[in-house]
């Protein structure tokens, strides 16, 4: 005879356990997977996101960082190559002086009377004082070739000498916004003056009495500075405000 295992239970006097069975409500809840959560240690979407954009920002500092530090290697060999043309020499050993550290140098000792004028060539140095001359007409600043190396164009100035002008042509296309603002201010005080003082007539008098007759550097700026003025009216002008002085 095949004994079952409630037949055992039940000679043992003992209640056999019930087995629970999974109803058909509960065995979703079973099967059913927790929602998935990062790891311990990922970074979530946001902080993902923040990551990347502090990386995006770091690379943009660095190419900015990189593009300037290129534009000042850049602008370092025009300034050097200036100080080559220019010839200028050290007073100390004759050596070239090549940049602007050593031109500025030679400047303070020159400044606290420790050294003399650099050695140069005589050619070179009358034609760069002959420029520096006229530039100072049109700018009272420029008094050295350090001057033009360091103004606010000094690259533009430089490129333009480069390509074969002279440094009075090439200051004057460097700035020749700021020049034809300047240019039209004067011909306008210009004819101002003119208007009070009547220059047209000034000037026929004057000429009959052997008024001074206007160099011709000056009538060069004036016409620079006013290219539709007349001969006349720069006569009167030179006449009436330099002839007396």
């Amino acid at each position: 005879m095949e004994v079952n295992e409630q037949q055992v239970y039940e000679a043992l006097g003992v209640e056999q356990p019930t087995q629970e069975q999974p109803t058909q409500e509960q065995a979703p809840q079973e099967t059913q997977q927790p929602q998935a959560q990062p790891p311990q240690g990922e970074m979530s979407l946001e902080q993902r996101r923040e990551n990347a954009a502090r990386r995006r920002r770091a690379e943009t500092r660095a190419a900015i960082q990189e593009a300037v530090e290129a534009e000042r290697t850049h602008t370092r060999r025009d300034v050097e190559q200036v100080l080559r043309d220019a010839a200028l020499r050290s007073p100390v050993d004759g050596t070239p002086i090549t940049n602007l550290e050593q031109y500025r140098a030679f400047k303070q000792a020159q400044q606290a009377k420790l050294a003399p004028r650099p050695q140069v060539n005589p050619a070179m140095e009358a034609q760069v004082a002959a420029e520096l001359a006229q530039i100072r007409q049109l700018n009272p600043n420029i008094r050295s070739v350090g001057d033009l190396l360091t103004m606010p164009r000094a690259k533009e100035f430089y490129q333009l000498v480069k390509r074969g002008n002279s440094f009075v042509d090439a200051y004057k296309l460097a700035h020749y916004d700021q020049l034809t603002q300047q240019a039209a201010a004067a011909a306008r005080q210009q004819a101002q003056n003119l208007a009070r003082s009547k220059g047209h007539l000034i000037a026929a008098a004057q000429r009959g009495k052997g008024a001074a007759t206007v160099p011709a550097p000056e009538m060069d700026l004036f016409r620079a500075f006013n290219p539709q003025a007349s001969e006349a009216a720069i006569q009167a002008y030179y006449n009436k405000y330099q002839g007396g002085k």
